[in-house]
């Protein structure tokens, strides 16, 4: 599943039309809003997903945290094929995600999905989920990468908020490390105006609040001509490499290990 844009609009589908017409990548839904009656968010939401479904876009849901309670009746009303991967809103500790993936399993395994199919995505937005991200990240084979909301994580360690800027590079540096160490995709909210900064930092896509910056993110968040080529090398280094006996190949100064060699084919998957 790629995910350089996702555009995130209400379940009412207010913006669908233009969202799926757009080159989004996927399109994410909220049921983690307390202004609206759950029942009827969930209602709207399943409405939703079958349109994203039928244009062929990948469908996302926001749902809320395990502990109000609200995330099994959340997982109930939408869980389909359909659903391509969830976002968990306010991960703090790794037991948030795991708890996640037992109620998925559960509803997957009713419903004829491959277990581990719907993958998750744990949202950082405090310090307290900042420092346990490689744990989060590692909670289960099912996550797909970490979500990092600056704009609630400045709130909460009392920054001003930024898109650009080193107020917040220390945050984006870490969500990156603890999600590409694992191979698995870090994600940023953002709006259009600093998808290349972000890009820079190592983010592999962003959610964001208008179709129309869809086709910005895809370039900006794309590998570059110089990074295929590098991927290139270094997989079928390591290939000839493993043909020989060998465990680990060389290009130049640089060691290409096992884990190398998988972040080279993820780069090269991408289009």
């Amino acid at each position: 599943m790629r995910v350089r844009s996702i555009v995130a609009i209400p379940v009412t589908g207010e913006g669908l039309d233009d969202a799926l017409s757009s080159a989004a990548d996927a399109v994410l839904l909220t049921l983690a809003d307390d202004s609206r009656s759950t029942s009827t968010l969930r209602q709207e939401a399943t409405a939703a997903l079958a349109r994203i479904g039928e244009a062929g876009k990948a469908g996302m849901v926001l749902v809320n945290h395990p502990r109000t309670k609200l995330l099994r009746d959340d997982l109930d009303a939408v869980l389909s094929p359909l659903v391509r991967a969830i976002m968990l809103a306010h991960v703090v500790e790794p037991q948030d995600v795991r708890d996640a993936t037992v109620l998925l399993r559960e509803f997957e395994l009713a419903r004829g999905i491959e277990p581990g199919e719907t993958r998750i995505f744990p949202m950082i937005d405090t310090a307290r989920g900042l420092l346990r991200a490689p744990e989060i990240a590692q909670a289960a084979p099912r996550v797909g990468g970490l979500v990092f909301a600056s704009q609630a994580y400045s709130a909460d360690v009392g920054a001003r908020h930024e898109q650009r800027g080193s107020r917040m590079s220390y945050a984006r540096g870490a969500i990156v490390a603890a999600s590409r160490a694992v191979d698995q995709l870090p994600l940023v909210v953002a709006d259009t105006l600093e998808l290349l900064h972000l890009a820079q930092y190592g983010f592999a896509g962003a959610i964001l609040p208008d179709c129309r910056g869809a086709a910005a993110a895809n370039a900006a968040f794309a590998p570059t001509t110089a990074t295929r080529e590098r991927a290139q090398r270094h997989a079928q280094l390591f290939d000839a490499a493993r043909g020989e006996g060998a465990w680990v190949a060389r290009s130049g100064a640089e060691v290409v290990d096992a884990h190398g060699a998988r972040k080279a084919r993820q780069v090269l998957a991408e289009e």
